[in-house]
């Protein structure tokens, strides 16, 4: 009865998405702590990112939340 919502995972896995892209930027600049961040923060946002549109699609196929 209750609607999910996916707003709080698209928030914190785009902006984990954009700071990770920065950081890869610097460290592909020839700094391997801020790679290594990178990856530390490019990871979780995937995950966010697909577990948003899990959720989404899961809500919009059958119309129901479970």
């Amino acid at each position: 009865m209750s609607k999910h919502s996916t707003t709080p995972f698209y928030a914190a896995g785009g902006s984990m998405l954009i700071i990770g892209v920065v950081f890869a930027a610097v460290g592909a600049s020839g700094q391997p702590a801020f790679g290594w961040t990178a990856v530390g923060l490019l990871i979780p946002s995937a995950v966010l990112l697909l577990q948003a549109v899990r959720r989404k699609r899961r809500f919009n196929d059958d119309g129901a939340s479970n």
